[in-house]
């Protein structure tokens, strides 16, 4: 689906991840974006920081409220980007109704309106914890995929997800707080240093999130190829910035509720239907007659773990940490 003259919904629009994937859409043309979220202070700073635009609208409303959700269609909508979730481990694990009324419910309810009102892509964004999941979160998102996958059994919208791991420097992520930590306290904590987590700047996630807008047939779960680092490395690499040269405390509490050790991106069931572009790998639907495109490989992995993949290298770890510093205001 071309973005170039499209009418664009990007729902969580004002959160890191969804922020980012509207400053990239106004790069590729669209005729419209709608900016839908809850947050009307972050409505606010974003409409300052794109005040030049005089194609977007803002709407403020939350997906679990339908009746708010179809304003944002209003005037028609093409594409559906759906970034809106309860996306924090320990806080879905402390308010379980309240993840399940926003990934699943509101996930459900932003399928229903882009096919009632004649959207041709709807693309949700997922997460690695939806992989054979332990917590709530990853157990909403897991539902919130097949809810997705499950609306191109009716009508003509093409439903696909995107899976990622962790968005470097995104709020309330592992380098924002420790450097927030490390400079305010002189302290931080930390579960395990074996854990390892996929990870990529926000950038990067944005660009190839709408890179799979451009090439999804339907019912396609498009896995970012990812590296991984350790909390080893990751605290041996901040032991050396700038901010840290005073030096640090640590404190190890073990794994904490419903914490992974490790992080698969695929599961067991999807290697087998696995094929790959340059940037994804893309997990083929199990049912129906979806072709790959000339320019895919069919792949065989034993499994997309954490553990095994490809790693950061200190010096790429060193400067995604310096950019997260520098964007957040922590410099």
């Amino acid at each position: 689906m071309r973005i170039e003259g499209s009418r664009v919904l990007v729902t969580g629009g004002t959160g890191s991840i969804g922020s980012e994937i509207v400053r990239q859409l106004l790069q590729r043309s669209p005729a419209h974006i709608v900016i839908f979220s809850r947050d009307d202070s972050k409505h606010f700073y974003f409409q300052q920081e794109l005040s030049q635009y005089e194609n977007i609208t803002f709407v403020i409303g939350n997906v679990r409220d339908r009746e708010a959700l179809s304003r944002a269609f209003v005037g028609g909508i093409d594409i559906v980007i759906h970034a809106a979730a309860l996306k924090h481990v320990l806080i879905c694990e402390q308010n379980p109704t309240e993840a399940v009324k926003t990934n699943i419910l509101g996930t459900q309810n932003v399928v229903d309106m882009a096919k009632q009102h004649g959207a041709e892509v709807m693309m949700s964004i997922s997460t690695d914890k939806a992989v054979a999941p332990t917590s709530t979160m990853g157990a909403t998102k897991y539902v919130a995929e097949k809810l997705t996958i499950d609306g191109n059994l009716t009508g003509t919208t093409k439903c696909a997800c995107v899976r990622f791991g962790n968005v470097l420097g995104s709020r309330g992520s592992v380098i924002p707080a420790m450097v927030k930590g490390i400079r305010e306290r002189g302290a931080i904590w930390i579960s395990d240093e074996d854990v390892t987590r996929f990870a990529m700047p926000i950038p990067d996630a944005a660009t190839l999130v709408l890179d799979a807008v451009d090439i999804c047939s339907g019912g396609e779960i498009f896995v970012l190829k990812m590296k991984a680092f350790s909390l080893k490395q990751l605290l041996s690499v901040m032991s050396n910035m700038p901010f840290a040269l005073n030096g640090f405390d640590i404190e190890k509490r073990g794994l904490v509720r419903a914490e992974k050790l490790h992080e698969d991106l695929v599961t067991t069931d999807e290697v087998a239907r696995l094929w790959e572009s340059k940037s994804h790998y893309i997990v083929a639907p199990p049912v129906g007659n979806w072709e790959p495109t000339s320019d895919l490989a069919k792949v065989t992995l034993t499994e997309y773990n954490s553990s095994t993949g490809l790693e950061f290298t200190n010096e790429e770890l060193s400067k995604h940490i310096e950019e997260c510093v520098v964007a957040l205001g922590l410099d």
